[in-house]
């Protein structure tokens, strides 16, 4: 049986919005973990390897803007957690190895929309929250 490409790219879509909302699902789950004050450093970790999946699978599927903007939430999450006085200073480190990588992703993707005033506001932030009297 041939499909058409019409029916085949609907699939493709229909494949692409349930696999965002199974994700998204995850990432609440691990978000409302992070909110817990006593949340572990396991718990960091897979809340930036969720946010990562997320946007890979929305890189890999061409939507950059939903790529952007799971990367944005990640990053402005993991920076808030590298100045939150109440963890304790493996947590804000921890948080500030991984805002690091987001940042250069995130950067990474700006520069190739041709965005660099928003990278440079980005780098700008980070450094101003990452002075080490914060942590």
């Amino acid at each position: 049986m041939n499909v058409s490409m019409s029916a085949w790219l609907q699939y493709k879509i229909d494949e692409y919005k349930f696999s965002v909302r199974d994700i998204t699902v995850d990432f609440y789950m691990a978000q409302a973990k992070l909110n817990r004050p006593d949340c572990s450093l396991e718990q960091l970790r897979k809340f930036n390897d969720t946010c990562l999946d997320m946007a890979e699978l929305c890189q890999l599927n061409g939507d950059d803007q939903s790529y952007l903007h799971a990367l944005g939430k990640l990053h402005h999450r993991l920076v808030a957690e590298m100045v939150n006085n109440e963890r304790n200073r493996l947590f804000r480190m921890q948080a500030w190895q991984l805002a690091r990588h987001t940042l250069t992703r995130l950067c990474h993707q700006l520069a190739l929309n041709g965005e660099w005033d928003k990278a440079t506001v980005l780098q700008s932030d980070f450094v101003k929250h990452a002075s080490w009297n914060n942590m």
